[in-house]
């Protein structure tokens, strides 16, 4: 999951570029960011969205926005007002931390694959494919073996 700093990073910037209020609630409810105060007024038309099948909806003056890894929810997207310039910026919204959130998969998966490679918990094919799909250069990939490798014998004697 991002850090709540990341998002509200993340939505002031789209607030000072278009001038739309923007929230984020997380998947437990919570608010994760937000660009006005009175989220309150709208917290329970979110809470009512996060159950529907819709991917985005219009009510009470704002516009609702799913943001979903793997088809599990993640996040809602609140933008405010109900023109078709706020519905661009709220799915532009909603693809930036869909973006942050791929970002963020991908980096951890990186850090954990060293981590076992340096452990010595992967099998030598695991490694290849998994450096493969992890998109990790050739070269890269000699150079963490060659580390494993080393630190095993160094363990040996």
């Amino acid at each position: 999951m991002i850090s709540n700093r990341i998002l509200q990073t993340t939505v002031d910037g789209l607030k000072a570029i278009s001038r739309v209020d923007l929230c984020i609630v997380d998947a437990d409810k919570n608010v994760a960011a937000k660009t006005f105060d009175n989220v309150s007024e709208c917290l329970a038309d979110a809470i009512s969205f996060i159950d529907s099948p819709a991917e985005s909806q219009a009510v009470n003056g704002f516009q609702f926005f799913k943001v979903e890894d793997d088809g599990n929810l993640e996040y809602i997207i609140m933008a405010r007002g109900t023109s078709d310039d706020v519905y661009m910026v709220g799915k532009l919204t909603a693809f930036q931390i869909q973006n942050l959130l791929v970002a963020y998969k991908e980096r951890f998966d990186k850090d954990n694959f060293i981590k076992n490679l340096l452990l010595d918990n992967l099998l030598r094919v695991d490694m290849y494919t998994r450096a493969e799909k992890l998109h990790i250069e050739l070269m890269l990939r000699e150079l963490y073996i060659l580390l494993r490798l080393s630190t095993k014998r160094i363990l040996m004697l």
